[in-house]
């Protein structure tokens, strides 16, 4: 016997109802699958990303650390021992060296030597306290700025005292990538470690990736479009993170080349200086007792300290954070000169 009509077509809708219940059940349960495999994968893209600059950031503060530990050796050394032994010379007169017109106004009472004397003094004192008596952000500061011209006794006065010195003062302070390089905020008002990143690149802090708690079937298809931003946001955040990390390599390949100059220069520096000692000492303190041949060996120790007081007064970083274009030639003349005592 047939089934009544409208029992008949009630049946048909529940199954056609059933069927799209169940198609919008999967649908539902497809789109949360792949809103948690794409927040999944921005997840990953995020967390490489950030290490990736957490990576760049160590190696370029230990670069620069580096870099303000050797100005300190150098200045507390031989720079050190040629000031102590270059100012006992009575009478000295440079003005009759062989063409290098920088030396002629080189002497115990001009300016730039009171500049190296009083640096040269400065680091004696840290290097007997230690380099554990001065915190990184000194360090850091040291490696970054001019240590001779400028001078940063500001710094590291309280290191004398044996207290600890973490914090940055004067142009240094003002400086939001140095502080995100070593790894803190400026104490006052500044950008600190957002403001260190904007300036290399753009970036200010890692995309917020999560979508928490249990969601709900009605909630899908808002979660997938979720995960497509939050994958965007990864995308954008690993780009600028390369240009981090570009910046960063730059800074930390020019405080590599500073470091390695002044070590390569001061091989030569430590010998001119023993020759200058020796000369004192077998010749006497007064200038014009000296033969041309003992004083162009002091011309070739004048002109070796100017060089290395050149490069420790050279800035790694300008006052708004980025890599000090000037620090290139720096380098570059440096080099030069280098070479010229090597084939000599």
């Amino acid at each position: 016997m047939p089934l009544p009509l409208i029992p008949a077509i009630a049946v048909g809708i529940a199954a056609v109802t059933a069927a799209v219940g169940a198609k919008k059940g999967f649908d539902a349960k497809r789109d949360m699958d792949q809103a948690k495999a794409l927040n999944q994968t921005s997840q990953d893209i995020a967390k490489e990303a950030e290490e990736f600059v957490e990576m760049a950031r160590e190696n370029t503060n230990e670069a620069i650390t580096e870099l303000g530990q050797e100005k300190i050796r150098i200045l507390s050394t031989s720079i050190n021992e040629f000031v102590v032994n270059f100012e006992k010379i009575k009478n000295i007169n440079l003005k009759d060296s062989d063409g290098i017109d920088e030396l002629r106004n080189f002497n115990p009472s001009s300016e730039s030597f009171k500049q190296l004397k009083n640096a040269s003094f400065e680091a004696k004192t840290i290097a007997i306290n230690g380099l554990a008596a001065i915190g990184s952000g000194a360090l850091l500061a040291y490696g970054t700025y001019s240590v001779v011209m400028s001078g940063l006794g500001g710094l590291l006065v309280t290191a004398t005292t044996g207290t600890a010195l973490g914090t940055l003062s004067g142009v240094a302070a003002t400086n939001a990538t140095l502080a995100w390089l070593g790894g803190g905020a400026l104490a006052a008002g500044g950008l600190g470690v957002a403001g260190g990143m904007m300036v290399l690149g753009g970036i200010v802090a890692g995309p917020a990736l999560a979508i928490g708690g249990a969601i709900f079937a009605s909630q899908a298809k808002s979660a997938l479009n979720d995960a497509y931003g939050n994958y965007d946001k990864a995308k954008a955040f690993k780009a600028q993170a390369k240009n981090i990390g570009i910046a960063l390599k730059a800074i930390y390949t020019r405080a590599n080349q500073l470091t390695e100059l002044l070590k390569k220069l001061d091989v030569f520096f430590v010998h001119q200086v023993s020759v200058l000692r020796f000369i004192i000492k077998s010749r006497g303190m007064n200038w014009d007792d000296y033969s041309e041949v003992e004083k162009q060996e002091i011309y070739k120790c004048v002109q070796l300290a100017k060089t290395i007081k050149v490069i420790l007064d050279s800035s790694l970083l300008k006052q708004e954070g980025q890599l000090e274009e000037a620090s290139a030639y720096v380098v570059e003349n440096g080099n030069k000169y280098l070479e010229t005592l090597m084939q000599g």
